[in-house]
């Protein structure tokens, strides 16, 4: 996942042109990229929270699954909350940081990941509120994680080195690892994003991030699957996508043919389930206003086989740029189907925000350029999920 920044949300998606300032040379002039005006009538949502911005950060991975499992949460009658996407991230952090330090510096360490990896980090370290874990400094009105970034990355820098030249200060004692590097990795976290609640109060009772994440959420964790489609391994097999920001190697997305990837979501949206999308977007659609994308030479009436798609990810035409939240269905005027997302990037209403919302993908998109889903198994239609025996976790 590359960082991009996105602005609002809305239903009708527009650009307005000033054609009397361009005309008197007051406005820059039009991109070459068309700004094509739609309107969208969403004909099926799902339940969702609202917009929260991930800022000046990587972390869209965090965001959108987060939405997820609290559009999950409300599904199963578990009830609605607000999720602190942050408390994710901080234990994705040292996680990386333990896995590149020992791996001599191998093991991707970046700011991206990947829906499971959020299943991954409850599963081990639990869930709390966003108000029990804003994850930013009170004084900060949206999460910027550039400067923090860039001190995580050149520490472990310098810990490799010197790795390389005298064994690191690192030991076991009494079955705890006891870490300068460490340590002091944590407390640049702790600086800018704050230390985790060992317990917060909610509901009249004082838990823990594991006990609110196993009592309260009751979260199936391991009834979630990840969904492909590309010819690198056998149809309807698992096996490890390789994308950069698959840190943890997780190898057990299910593949499928093409046409079955895409009935797997339409099949979820129109039974009341939401998707995570993995997807691609380039920056000049990050930046443009018009606020839908479509697929792989569409405009020019192309069409997506399952050779096309295999190609875009083999030739780096597609790759894992960026995650949102798959809430709806939706038309076009025409009638063409759009999917409907509910995306992190950007500032809320605030028109100075150099990237604007991508809301609607159309089919084209799904096809070619949305590499992976995440969903409840439930949602697979039932010839899928009989072939697929999804029962390994996802995280």
């Amino acid at each position: 996942m590359k960082q991009f920044s996105r602005a609002i949300l809305g239903l009708a998606v527009v650009m307005p042109v000033v054609a009397a300032q361009r005309a008197a040379g007051q406005a820059p002039p039009p991109k070459p990229e068309p700004e094509t005006a739609k309107s969208f009538h969403v004909v099926k949502e799902v339940w969702a929270t609202p917009f929260k911005p991930q800022g000046e950060t990587g972390t869209c991975w965090s965001f959108s699954t987060t939405s997820f499992l609290e559009s999950e949460a409300h599904r199963l009658g578990r009830g609605d909350f607000d999720l602190s996407p942050m408390h994710t991230v901080y234990y994705a952090y040292l996680e990386k940081a333990l896995r590149h330090v020992r791996s001599h510096g191998a093991n991707r360490f970046a700011n991206g990941g990947l829906a499971h990896d959020v299943l991954h980090v409850i599963g081990r370290h639990g869930a709390v509120p966003r108000s029990a874990y804003p994850g930013m400094s009170p004084d900060t009105a949206m999460p910027d994680h550039r400067e923090m970034h860039k001190a995580l990355t050149g520490m472990l820098e310098g810990v490799v080195a010197a790795g390389e030249k005298a064994p690191l200060r690192s030991r076991w004692t009494d079955g705890r690892l006891q870490a300068p590097w460490l340590d002091a990795f944590r407390g640049i976290l702790d600086a800018y994003l704050g230390r985790p609640p060992e317990t917060f109060a909610f509901g009249g009772r004082e838990l823990s991030p594991a006990q609110f994440a196993s009592e309260v959420l009751l979260l199936p964790l391991d009834e979630y699957v990840e969904v492909t489609s590309y010819s690198q391994w056998p149809f309807w097999g698992t096996g490890e996508l390789p994308l950069p920001d698959n840190w943890i190697h997780y190898d057990r997305f299910h593949n499928v043919p093409l046409d079955d990837f895409v009935r797997i979501v339409d099949h979820a949206l129109e039974n009341g389930f939401s998707v995570v999308f993995d997807l691609h977007w380039t920056a000049a659609e990050a930046k443009s206003p018009k606020g839908y994308a479509l697929g792989h030479d569409e405009e020019k009436g192309a069409v997506v086989t399952q050779d096309v798609r295999d190609s875009l990810l083999e030739n780096w035409r597609t790759e894992d740029v960026h995650l949102e939240h798959a809430v709806g269905l939706a038309r076009d005027e025409s009638g063409k189907r759009f999917y409907k997302t509910k995306d992190s990037m950007g500032a809320v209403n605030d028109p100075a925000w150099r990237y604007h919302n991508l809301e609607y993908f159309s089919e084209g998109f799904l096809r070619s350029r949305v590499l992976f889903i995440l969903v409840h198994r439930d949602a697979l239609p039932a010839d899928i999920r009989a072939r697929l025996n999804p029962r390994q976790p996802a995280g």
